[in-house]
This record gives C-alpha cells, structure tokens and sequence, in this order.
C-alpha cells in the first residue's frame, strides 16, 4: 500500500538525512571489521559482528521501503531489527554469551537439514501412493510397468543423502560443542527476557507480528487500504532507534576491544 506523496513530502528531512548519516557508518565500521577480521585467532567473534552490520542494514532497507510501499513489509523489518538488537545486546554482554550464540549455529544448521529431509520424504511418499493408484487402475503391459517403476522406487527411497550428510555434520559439531542433541536455539523473546529488555521488547514484538503474520486483524486489513497505517510512524521510528542503537553496540565494542569476544 503505498502512501501519498504528500505524506512523503512531509517526512522530516532532518531525520532522514541523519540515519542516511548512519548507514553510512555502518557501512564504514563493516569495512573496518572486515579489515581486522582474519588477523586474529577470534575471526569467529568478528564474523558475527559483521553478520550483525549485515543483518541490520538488510533489515532497516525493508523497513524504511514498507514505511512507503507495505506495512507489512515494515513490520517485518521492523520485527527483524528488534530481535537483531537483543541479540547484540546479549552477544556483547558476556563471552559466554558470545560463545553460546556461536554454538547455536550449529543447532540452527542442524535443524534447517533436518527439515529440508522431511519433505523429501513426504513427497516421495505421497509419489509412491499415487503410483500404487494408478497401477490398481491398469492391466497387462502398463499395469506391469507401473509395477517396476513403484518397486525401483521404493528400493531408492528419498533423495535425502545430501541433507542427512549436512544433518550429521552439524549433529557431531554439537557434540564437540558440548551441546546436548535435543539443544534448541534460543527464542529471541527468551534472549529479551535474559538481558532484561523484555519490557521494551514484548509489546513492539506483537505489534510488528500482528501485522506481518496471517492473523485476523492483517487479514481483515487487506479489505480496505490504508486501514492500519496509523502504525507505520511507529515501526519507522523504532526501526530507526533500533539501528543506531545496534551501531552505537558494536561501535563501542570494536574501539574497544576490535574483534576480540567481550570479557566476562
């Protein structure tokens, strides 16, 4: 849904061109991170810092585009930068906190291969079904050669051999971890409540989900344009505080200590 020019026009000028200012030192401290990454034994610690700069200006790109074109894409940036800010906060807050977001990589990798098998599975299923059905529907030569297909199938099974290999590596990475098998990622509401922000964080948190998922209220906002776009001011605003706040983060800490984990 896009919005009038008017409401274009009388954005604040003074704002825009102050997080214009922003991205781009963000992008300057991307390229000194990315400078220093490497010459250190915690390249690990310096890549997440960049995957967060990433991240962050990924996010507040679809943020300020929803601002004019979609609400729901802004809620969905915004969304997005809200949780990227707990993180930071709790990555920079401790190295066990760094550490442990480090192992979860292996847990989120471990599960994304994992799911990627099961539809393969499904699928392969439900072609052996429909097979078996057509074959119940022939005879003779064609009933024969649907018989072979579904026999050579079955005795193939799914194609899952590249997911269950990926599967595995990052299963034995969590071993090596210490991570027990059935380890789960952290929420990022759960990381919120651990680094106290979850005041701040729960109420903006449904606001953005309300709106950027298949609820009744988004569903119902499809009907008549512009309906919920009383809400866009305040997923600019917090889109933009929660950029300059993850800048100030990882800014602080890179002149600190560049890209060596925080101290306990």
């Amino acid at each position: 849904m896009e919005r009038s020019k008017g409401q274009h026009e009388g954005g604040d000028t003074a704002v825009e061109e102050g997080m214009s200012w922003a991205v781009e030192k963000i992008r300057e401290l991307r390229r000194n991170i990315q400078k220093a990454t490497g010459k250190v034994e915690n390249v690990w610690f310096g890549n997440l810092l960049l995957g967060i700069l990433n991240s962050a200006l990924l996010d507040y790109n679809f943020a300020r585009v929803g601002t004019e074109k979609s609400v729901y894409l802004a809620a969905w940036g915004c969304r997005n930068l809200l949780e990227l800010k707990a993180v930071t906060k709790y990555a920079l807050a401790s190295a066990v906190n760094a550490s442990d977001l480090r192992n979860e990589l292996a847990i989120d990798a471990k599960e994304l291969y994992e799911s990627m098998t099961l539809p393969h599975k499904a699928s392969h299923k439900k072609l052996l079904s429909m097979m078996a059905e057509m074959s119940e529907q022939e005879e003779g030569p064609v009933k024969k050669a649907l018989n072979q297909a579904l026999l050579n199938e079955t005795q193939r099974g799914a194609e899952t051999d590249g997911t269950d290999s990926q599967a595995a590596i990052y299963r034995q990475l969590m071993v090596d971890f210490g991570l027990k098998e059935n380890a789960k990622p952290k929420r990022s509401s759960q990381i919120a409540r651990l680094i106290d922000e979850s005041e701040e964080f729960d109420p903006m948190f449904k606001i953005c989900s309300k709106i950027m998922h298949r609820t009744v209220l988004s569903i119902a906002s499809t009907i008549t344009q512009g309906s919920i776009d009383d809400v866009i001011p305040i997923l600019s605003s917090s889109s933009a505080n929660d950029l300059l706040t993850i800048y100030g983060l990882v800014d602080g800490h890179f002149k600190k200590r560049g890209i060596q984990p925080p101290l306990d």
